[in-house]
């Protein structure tokens, strides 16, 4: 077994690049920036699969538009409870007219990294959606509902009417990415972390980016679509517990790995200090990693549509250490 790494290493290694505009300069993704708010650990944990509908807006602050079919947004509305994040999309630009709408299935992988896989579908009626199996989609079985979909797509959160930092960061950020990458790259309802915009999420694999402005989009977009992750904005994975995807975050500092699914987390365990254990295989080898939180001292701004003003938890690693086997 070799030695442990120092515990006292920062939250993250370097804040993300680029200054925020004038315009806006005292929102929370502004403040964040200014601050250099390590984005890790802080992707949504509470679900482990997706499904995009494509609908060109407008997008109300909550809840579906109201052409959408009574049935079908309450079918909609029923995904989360199975682990299923349901999404709006639509292409930047020059919207494309509906019907027929582009959806796509996507599993992420789930907490204990289950392959991941992606479906996509061309439907005339939103009524085709109650044809999907979401139980199986919970299990992460394919449900043979579309065709296999084997290219990534890239998701950038433009809800504007929901909070008012992902219009201002994220329509440049999904412009400059669109014209570098056309096809892949599609605008989105809410994705979690009104702080962290502009958001950028990666399926099949549900890795999150934040802080993702214009001059840095196309570089992040690369890697993302090369299946890897920008360590500088790398928040997490979607469907693992935060102190694990923090594990991860530190993991991949310390070894330089990349590729997302090199990394995976095998089991975490919560400690009486406080901590959390996080036991991974990264290329082959084994971690354990012991992380816990840690207020930043700074309260802020950290949702401008809630209006909340908060401490918000940061992660600090205690120990990471290789191990010379498999653990039982």
């Amino acid at each position: 077994m070799n030695p442990p790494v120092s515990s006292t290493a920062p939250a993250a290694a370097s804040a993300p690049s680029a200054a925020a505009p004038a315009r806006g300069a005292n929102r929370c993704a502004a403040v964040a920036r200014a601050l250099g708010e390590a984005v890790l650990g802080s992707a949504p944990e509470t679900c482990d699969a997706w499904v995009l509908v494509e609908h060109p807006g407008p997008w109300p602050a909550h809840g579906l538009p109201p052409d959408v079919p009574a049935d079908v947004a309450e079918f909609i509305e029923r995904l989360p409870a199975y682990r299923i994040r349901p999404q709006l999309v639509r292409r930047p630009g020059n919207r494309r007219p509906v019907p027929p709408h582009q959806v796509y299935v996507a599993y992420s992988g789930g907490p204990h990294g289950a392959p991941v896989w992606m479906e996509r579908r061309e439907v005339a009626d939103l009524r085709e959606l109650l044809d999907l199996d979401v139980a199986a989609v919970s299990r992460g079985e394919r449900p043979n509902w579309g065709t296999e979909h084997r290219e990534p797509v890239l998701l950038v959160c433009t809800h504007g009417k929901r909070e008012p930092c992902c219009a201002q960061f994220g329509r440049p950020t999904v412009r400059t990415l669109h014209a570098a990458y056309g096809e892949p790259v599609w605008e989105t309802t809410h994705v979690g972390g009104d702080r962290f915009a502009a958001n950028l999420v990666a399926l099949p694999h549900g890795s999150y980016h934040g802080l993702v402005t214009e001059p840095v989009a196309a570089e992040v977009g690369a890697a993302c679509l090369r299946g890897e992750v920008d360590l500088a904005h790398y928040r997490g994975r979607m469907g693992l517990p935060h102190a694990a995807q923090a594990a991860e975050w530190f993991v991949r500092s310390h070894t330089g790995i990349r590729t997302v699914e090199a990394v995976r987390t095998l089991g975490h365990v919560e400690r009486a200090d406080g901590g959390t254990t996080v036991d991974l295989t990264a290329a082959g080898r084994m971690f354990r990693v012991t992380v816990r939180t840690a207020r930043s001292g700074c309260p802020r701004l950290t949702s401008c549509s809630q209006g909340s003003v908060t401490d918000p938890d940061g992660f600090v690693l205690d120990d990471l250490r290789e191990l010379s086997a498999p653990t039982g």
